[in-house]
Order: C-alpha cells, then sequence, then structure tokens
C-alpha cells in the first residue's frame, strides 16, 4: 500500500485496535490464482506483531491453498467521499479538489491451516464473545443444540495467519487547516450515509501535529 509519511500509521497498539473494531477482513491470495476471501477475523497478541485466526468451510477454495502460503489481509474503516465545497480554505482561488476519507490496515504472513474440532470450537466461542460482550443479553454458543454445533464444527477448518508485516494508513484531511477538518466533519454529519458519520467521528479523533 502506498502511504506517504503524514498519512502512516505505525503504533502496533493503535494497528491492533484498529483490526479489532474492523474484524471483517479480506484474505488475498495469488496462488493458484489471484482470489479475495472477506471473513471475520480474530486478533491474537503473542508479543510480536500478532496472530490472525479465522475458519472457512472446507468447500472454500482458501481451504485448499498450500500452508506456509503468503497472503495479505485488508481491512478498512468506514469511508466517505469529500466535496471541495466543504473546505473553508481555498474557496477564493478554487485551489481544492475531490477527495476521499478513509483508514486501512494491511497485514501480511504465511497462512496455516487447523484441521482440529476443538481449535474450531474454542475459536468459534472466542469470536462470539468478544461480539457479543456489553450486550444487554449477550449470546453465547451454548445455548444452540449441541449436535447443531457439532456439525457447524465438522464443516469448518480453522486458519491461521502469522503476521510478518504491519502497515496502516489514516487519510483523514491531516494535511487540511482545524477550521477545514471542522468544516468536513459538520458536513459529513449532515449526510444521509451512516459512514459519513463515522468518518466525521474519525476526523475528529485523530492527532494531528501541532505544525499541520
Amino acid at each position: 500500500m502506498y502511504i506517504q509519511d503524514r498519512f502512516r500509521e505505525e503504533r502496533i497498539e493503535t494497528l491492533h485496535a484498529f483490526i479489532r473494531e474492523h474484524a471483517l477482513g479480506t484474505v488475498v491470495v495469488g496462488s493458484p490464482q489471484l482470489e479475495a476471501f472477506p471473513m471475520p477475523l480474530e486478533l491474537v497478541s503473542d508479543g510480536k506483531l500478532g496472530v490472525l485466526r479465522g475458519h472457512v468451510v472446507r468447500a472454500n477454495h482458501l481451504s485448499q491453498v498450500p500452508s506456509g502460503t503468503a497472503v495479505l489481509v485488508m481491512f478498512q474503516s468506514a469511508n466517505a467521499y469529500i466535496s471541495p465545497r466543504w473546505y473553508v480554505n481555498g474557496q477564493q482561488s478554487g485551489r481544492v479538489a475531490p477527495s476521499w476519507n478513509f483508514a486501512a490496515v494491511h497485514a501480511t504472513g504465511p497462512i496455516r491451516f487447523i484441521d482440529d474440532s476443538s481449535w474450531v470450537r474454542a475459536h468459534l466461542d472466542s469470536i462470539v464473545h468478544a461480539q457479543e460482550a456489553g450486550r444487554e443479553r449477550p449470546w453465547s454458543l451454548g445455548e444452540a443444540p449441541g449436535e447443531f454445533i457439532d456439525d457447524l464444527v465438522r464443516r469448518l477448518i480453522g486458519l491461521e495467519i502469522d503476521i510478518a508485516r504491519l502497515e496502516g494508513k489514516r487519510f483523514l484531511s491531516q494535511h487540511r487547516t482545524p477550521g477545514d477538518r471542522e468544516s468536513l466533519a459538520r458536513h459529513l454529519r449532515a449526510e444521509s450515509r451512516g459512514a459519513a458519520h463515522d468518518v466525521a467521528r474519525d476526523i475528529e479523533a485523530i492527532d494531528v501535529p501541532r505544525d499541520s
């Protein structure tokens, strides 16, 4: 991913938090042919860059990729179009252009498959717990019939990706003035798309160096 220094995010804890917040990743493989596989992924910290854990049905083409194959995993935030009319500065000169605000994290590393029903069950339980935490009535695997879960587990195979490289990009108008960013957030909140509201929140939350 092309990243200019101003938009680069290198803090491991920030990248990990982003992955956990945007857990639907896209696993991209180039062998035997280029394919992309969207799937929820669980991040496990291991003292290094971390490990991504997931699962697929056995019929999924991804399960046929040899263990050890390098893959790319992409995580992306909500995103929104930025109208040139929203910039406070530059209106008189007209030196403004459309833009698109977003954030993304890319992880690369070797994939391996785990054909172990106990591992898959524990993985599913962990993902459910993470997503249900904080809900008024959190659901758990134990609420489903045992034979149903057993059959589900038999049809799945687990996978792990050891992260060898982790990079992040936040293109959230950091290069604009505080007035511009305030204007962008205000206009995005007026948009009908919920994703635009999320981008407004991200713009307001980003830490920008004082000399920007």
